[in-house]
């Protein structure tokens, strides 16, 4: 009887989604949740027969699955589409956008980004400053006011968000992108030739038995400590790959200078499942060696040398003075005129052209390979930059092969996020889409099939979490759960509801749960609530076994700003193993004034484990340096009327990522003074916008208060304090990233 009133409303449900303008095919299948497949009309008429072949895999996996086709020409109609069909199909869950669909370009948005922070003036061309990001299709109660369309690629849509809408990206559904690397008549073959690779994969069912994960040169700061402990982490999210007949493939860039071989044969012949890149990256190439270790001073030289002559080439490539680019590294490293020769002989170019080829892996260097591993995640910057012409992650997809899905970014991506947060879900068996619905950056995305999925017992299980399809659900239980990623999901769950209690029972995990990752998400889940347990736990945290907890405590601690905090941080500084530790705790000590009068406190408190000449070193070199920075450049530079604007407005800008607490209070008289250029004054009260976690944070929302009510405050004024006072109160878009 149930099942037949369920089809009975599913019938019902169908003819009134069929009225909407742009279905195609209503689902065959009436499943525990939806999927919708989005296609521009010719797309669709060049690949009808493939995209057919696509929802009969998708709808396998029991999703009801919609076709909607259209010419799309704006963001809105699209968006307006979704928006509907998620309100009268009540289980969508995720969308595939096919072909020429319109990209949302977002704009004054840097803070909902893990490090995208350009000059959003006329200085860049607006392709440039704006973030390509579905998020725009994703998170429904986003509000975004439209700019204008790119005359060159009439695709691009620019939005900026608006000030009333939330200031944190939670996302109601997911999406995926199947978007070929090329923009000429063969976008449609490369489109009908993936679905099919896609369709031949999907009914595989593949287990997730085989993974390669690589750090590259210059990720985490060379640190060592760092890329440890997410190799012991990696042990808690995928335990199946350490049983006998599986395989984890685990890379740091300094073994070996030949890797680049080794990944690249690893990719096309060993049947791998999953591939993570931690690395450096540009649209169209992946960095993942530095210059090979020398032993002896001639090849020292010669390394040198070689960089120089690198540094030659590009200045003219960026149109900039050779011989200037010359003098500035003779002056300033006492480099000799001889060290420069050749930079520019042909024979010399090509030979350093074959040493740099074999560092870093290359578009063409792809289309010579045919990627078996069926997920990739490029934890790397604008490898997803899928706007652009031969896309890096694209020429993965779209070639010979088994790679179906990417996570990519499609800006610069920070190198501390916490790149495999939740990955352990995949090997769970749960869809890609719905761990990535998770990631609520806006540079992150899926390229290829979000409803991909590994094979697993737990399969079922883990998708209905995921889901939240039985409301009947106690997450309060789920913490004592044997798998670790299931846990730290649970604990993530928990963490939305607030509850004093629940905030209590995450102090009890943190003391007793023996995984990182499950101790990781707890940090997170306190640092969401901003309370004086968070900072309580911070105090216990900074000394973490986990590198990855040691090293965002200390980040949180510096962005809190409290004085309490200045002892730990000393004593990471001086002692900690991890370059990455050390650099975080210098960097958030910069964030504290201490002044020059309290040094002898320190000492006096840290005597029995440290000299007092490394204590005075260090205070030294951060707080009281940076404090001398504020006082005597940065904050002057903003009331010198003789300074042009543009370095005035620089010298706000600098407090985005360097919040030196105990410069709020100067920072707001300035926002305050009517002498001071209104542009400049917006400027400081989008700055004070980044202190989401800082003791001053009232300070700043009173003073944002005090702009709303004044009724002669300038309007733009106004809009910068409420956008500014509505990101204090929703706090970081993720916690780990302030």
């Amino acid at each position: 009887m149930r099942r037949l009133l369920r089809k009975v409303i599913f019938g019902l449900l169908l003819s009134a989604t069929m009225a909407q303008a742009g279905i195609r095919l209503s689902p065959q299948h009436i499943g525990n949740s939806s999927f919708a497949i989005f296609v521009d009309e010719k797309t669709f008429g060049f690949a009808e027969k493939e995209i057919l072949a696509y929802r009969e895999q998708v709808e396998s996996q029991d999703l009801s699955c919609y076709i909607f086709t259209d010419k799309y020409h704006k963001p809105e109609m699209l968006r307006r589409q979704i928006c509907d069909l998620y309100e009268k199909d009540g289980k969508l869950e995720g969308v595939v956008l096919i072909g020429d669909i319109p990209i949302p370009m977002l704009r004054d948005a840097q803070h909902l980004t893990s490090a995208f922070k350009i000059d959003q003036s006329n200085r860049y061309p607006l392709w440039k400053t704006s973030v390509p990001s579905d998020r725009f299709y994703e998170d429904f109660d986003l509000k975004f006011e439209f700019v204008k369309q790119d005359t060159a690629n009439p695709l691009l849509f620019y939005y900026s968000l608006m000030p009333d809408s939330p200031q944190r990206v939670e996302k109601e559904i997911y999406s995926g992108r199947i978007f070929a690397p090329v923009s000429d008549k063969t976008k449609y073959e490369a489109i009908k030739h993936y679905l099919t690779k896609l369709v031949a994969v999907k009914k595989k069912r593949q287990q997730l038995s085989q993974a390669l994960f690589f750090t590259g040169h210059g990720y985490h700061s060379e640190s060592l400590s760092a890329w440890e402990g997410e190799a012991l982490a990696l042990r808690e999210q995928f335990p199946q790959l350490y049983l006998p007949g599986n395989r984890l493939f685990n890379y740091n860039h300094s073994m070996s200078p030949d890797l680049k071989e080794t990944i690249l044969r690893l990719i096309d012949r060993e049947h791998l499942n999953l591939t993570v890149f931690h690395a450096h990256g540009a649209s169209d190439k992946q960095y993942l060696l530095g210059n090979p270790p020398t032993g002896t001073i001639n090849a020292q030289i010669e390394a040198v040398k070689f960089f120089l002559r690198s540094k030659l080439r590009t200045a003219k490539a960026r149109k900039k003075s050779v011989a200037q680019t010359k003098l500035n590294y003779m002056e300033r490293l006492g480099i000799p005129l001889d060290w420069f020769t050749g930079a520019f002989d042909d024979s010399v170019m090509r030979a350093d052209s074959l040493a740099a080829a074999k560092m870093d892996i290359y578009s063409q260097d792809v289309k010579n390979i045919s990627p078996l591993s069926n997920m990739i995640i490029f934890d790397e910057c604008f490898n997803g930059a899928f706007f652009r012409q031969g896309y890096q992650a694209g020429e993965y997809l779209f070639n010979e092969g088994e790679t179906v899905v990417a996570i990519v970014n499609s800006v610069n991506v920070l190198q501390d996020i916490w790149a495999d947060e939740f990955l352990g879900l995949i090997g769970l068996g749960a869809r890609v889409g719905l761990v990535h619905r998770l990631n609520p950056y806006l540079e992150s995305h899926i390229l290829g099939d979000p409803t991909f999925q590994f094979v697993n017992e737990k399969s079922e299980e883990t998708n209905s979490l995921l889901l939240k399809n039985d409301n009947s659900i106690d997450w309060s239980g789920l913490e004592t759960l044997l798998s670790a990623p299931l846990r730290s999901l649970a604990i993530f769950e928990l963490s939305q509801s607030e509850d004093k209690k629940t905030i209590d029972k995450f102090r009890t995990i943190y003391q007793t749960d023996e995984s990182f990752i499950v101790r990781a998400e707890v940090l997170r889940a306190l640092a969401r609530t901003r309370s004086s347990k968070f900072e309580e736990l911070l105090l216990r945290s900074i000394n973490d076994p986990f590198e990855f907890i040691r090293r965002k405590s200390a980040v949180l601690m510096g962005d809190v700003g409290r004085e309490k905090f200045v002892t730990p941080l000393m004593i990471a500084a001086l002692s900690d193993p991890s370059e990455r530790v050390v650099f975080s705790a210098k960097t958030a000590l910069s964030k504290i004034a201490v002044g020059e009068n309290e040094v002898g406190k320190y000492i006096g408190e840290l005597a029995n484990r440290f000299s007092a000449d490394a204590i005075i070193k260090l205070l030294k070199t951060t707080s009281i340096a940076r404090a001398k920075d504020v006082r005597e450049e940065y904050l002057p530079k903003i009331g010198d009327e003789k300074l042009p604007l543009r370095k005035r407005i620089s010298a706000i800008r600098f407090f985005r990522n360097y919040r030196f607490h105990a410069a709020v209070p100067e920072l707001i008289t300035l926002a305050k003074s009517k002498s001071i250029d209104d542009n400049l004054r917006k400027t400081i009260i989008e700055a004070l916008g980044w202190f989401v976690y800082s003791y001053q944070n009232k300070r700043i929302i009173k003073f944002c208060d005090s702009v709303l009510a004044d009724k002669n405050a300038d309007g733009i004024m106004q809009r910068e304090a409420l956008k500014t006072k509505n990101r204090l109160l929703a706090g970081a878009n993720h916690p780990l990233t302030p």
